[in-house]
């Protein structure tokens, strides 16, 4: 879909060693004023990292430096997470909810996986933008 908007793509490496998690240095070397859009994934599949809040809250800060980054937070797994692991959602950061769109869905968390069900969730100055699909 980024090369079909004519976008670059920079896809940041992550390893075992660090749970597959970002390293908000790393994303912080690859930002510059071009930068638009971040997508992060937590709860993840199929590694299963799920972001702690005190990384989530480097990676807030890192955001906060560039005012035309936006953040898409796929939590479709959020409710499933296992202790000690515990979920929270970019957009409940503080500054982040004008910045943050958030897919998330009923499907995979009440075994509805056929169904497709999901949704999109954020600022309504976004939303008003987004067509409804109709399969």
């Amino acid at each position: 879909m980024a090369r079909l908007a004519d976008a670059t793509t920079v896809i940041l490496p992550t390893s075992i060693s660090e749970n597959f998690l970002l390293d908000s240095k790393q994303l912080e070397s690859k930002l510059n004023e071009k930068s638009r859009l971040l997508i992060l994934c937590s709860p993840s599949n199929p590694a299963g990292s799920v972001y702690p809040k005190k990384l989530l809250e480097e990676i807030a800060k890192t955001v906060a430096k560039h005012p035309s980054l936006l953040l898409l937070s796929d939590e479709i797994y959020e409710h499933i997470v296992y202790a000690p692991a515990t979920h929270t959602s970019f957009a409940s950061l503080p500054g982040l909810w004008e910045r943050t769109l958030t897919v998330n869905g009923f499907s995979k968390a009440s075994a509805m996986t056929g169904w497709r069900l999901g949704y999109l969730a954020g600022p309504k100055h976004f939303l008003l933008h987004v067509k409804r699909y109709k399969a």
